[in-house]
């Protein structure tokens, strides 16, 4: 017999990465997802939130794929098919989180569930099923050796056990004829007098059928994700947002948006509306740098205007969104207004310092506060050409306010995407910041 043959699974990883990435293109939409379809009715976590069984059944899968990828079977280290065992049990959890996420999401498996093409078992009663049949293998072989007594259909008796299991091309004799062309032979003891019990004869193609039939549902089920997030995106599209009342000042319209953002798109951008607000209340103590500081503040609202048509549409994209229809970053004018990364040759000697001013933001203790103030005053020649420091009187806050107004300034004069999408207009910009050049189209 041939002793070196192997078999080795090849299930594509692109499958789940794709599921995945659909789940993570609306993920705030993703994590409204609940427990509350058919198969969870009399559990206790019923209406409970699923996102985090989601997630865990995404990297069981993910993990699982790779592992079982990797695996050559049918060595015979050991008097039982020890790598079989360890495959079946893998590969019976990358099955159930399939099952589990199409359970979540409401999809119907009835029709795949009825499934008999892999191993054509239907069983004592005729009503077998290819799910039923790999669940049966596995709790012969691997987790119910000594008592699997929940597949009657099956067994031969109420209760079966099974000794061990071998792979036949290990074998030195002949395999007799009533095994058939099998690749494991699985013995299952019935526990009755005078009875040798039966042959439990598996062939690897048929296994590997099912578990690639059964982790290709993950196709159906990222299609009904797909739909679930585009009818909650369908409601919240129909909910209007108002705009700026009349007798609503800026910070609590800015208050209102950010709550609109928690229920729509999550709370990443919490502290964005934040600074904004801070942005829009700044007054500088010193009126040489009024100017600038109303500059600034005019794109915030701008960059508001935009952001009402991202929680009214639910779309991040396109230059009524974004303010570019363009953007590497992932990130919006809303989130470029308070980095202000630009490609500026007078700012790259500068990379450490810019990271360190953040230590200015009111956030941190007062060593890191001190070592921003120094980080700062080393780009005094650069920043200060924009805006006037006063490192003696002005506070933590003013200074690094003051710093985002000097980037500010820089990046309307250099290629960025504030750059490009901040109107040319003297509300937004100075008089020598008007060149189109700068830009990054």
């Amino acid at each position: 017999m041939d002793r070196e043959k192997t078999f080795q699974l090849h299930l594509d990883p692109d499958l789940v990465e794709e599921f995945n990435e659909s789940l993570g293109k609306h993920e705030h939409i993703s994590e409204q997802i609940s427990f509350v379809e058919k198969a969870f009715e009399g559990k206790k976590y019923r209406g409970v939130p699923a996102w985090d069984c989601i997630c865990t059944c995404v990297h069981r899968i993910r993990d699982g794929v790779a592992y079982l990828n990797d695996q050559k079977l049918g060595s015979m280290k050991y008097r039982s098919a020890f790598d079989f065992i360890n495959f079946i049990n893998n590969a019976a959890v990358v099955l159930d989180c399939v099952q589990m996420l199409a359970d979540i999401l409401g999809v119907d498996l009835s029709e795949e569930n009825s499934r008999t093409a892999a191993f054509n078992m239907v069983g004592t009663d005729g009503k077998g099923t290819d799910k039923q049949y790999f669940e049966f293998l596995r709790s012969l072989c691997g987790v119910h050796p000594a008592e699997t007594d929940r597949h009657r259909r099956y067994q031969g008796a109420d209760m079966v056990s099974c000794p061990y299991l071998a792979w036949t091309h290990t074998f030195s004799i002949p395999m007799p004829e009533a095994w058939g062309n099998c690749d494991i032979h699985a013995h299952a003891f019935v526990n009755k007098s005078n009875s040798w019990g039966e042959d439990v004869c598996i062939q690897m193609s048929q296994v590997f059928a099912h578990i690639k039939y059964r982790y290709s549902l993950l196709n159906k089920i990222g299609n009904e994700l797909e739909r679930y997030q585009e009818r909650k995106i369908e409601e919240l599209r129909g909910t209007p947002i108002p705009d700026r009342g009349d007798d609503e000042n800026e910070a609590d319209f800015i208050d209102r948006l950010k709550g609109i953002e928690e229920e729509r798109f999550g709370s990443n951008n919490d502290y964005v509306y934040d600074f904004a607000k801070k942005a829009l209340q700044f007054v500088p103590s010193n009126k040489a740098n009024v100017a600038a500081s109303r500059r600034y503040a005019n794109a915030w609202r701008f960059a508001l205007s935009l952001q009402l048509n991202v929680l009214r549409d639910m779309s991040r994209e396109g230059i009524d969104h974004a303010g570019i229809d363009y953007d590497d970053t992932d990130w919006i004018l809303f989130e470029h207004l308070l980095y202000l990364h630009c490609h500026a040759d007078e700012l790259k000697p500068f990379g450490y310092n810019l990271e360190k001013i953040h230590y200015l933001d009111g956030t941190s203790g007062p060593s890191d506060s001190s070592w921003g103030r120094l980080k700062l005053y080393e780009m005094d020649e650069v920043l200060g050409k924009y805006v006037a420091f006063d490192y003696e009187t002005d506070s933590d806050e003013e200074l690094y306010m003051l710093s985002r107004i000097a980037l500010y300034e820089i990046a309307l004069r250099n290629p960025c995407e504030v750059n490009d999408a901040i109107p040319f207009d003297s509300k937004y910009r100075s008089s020598d910041a008007m060149e189109k050049g700068g830009g990054m189209r």
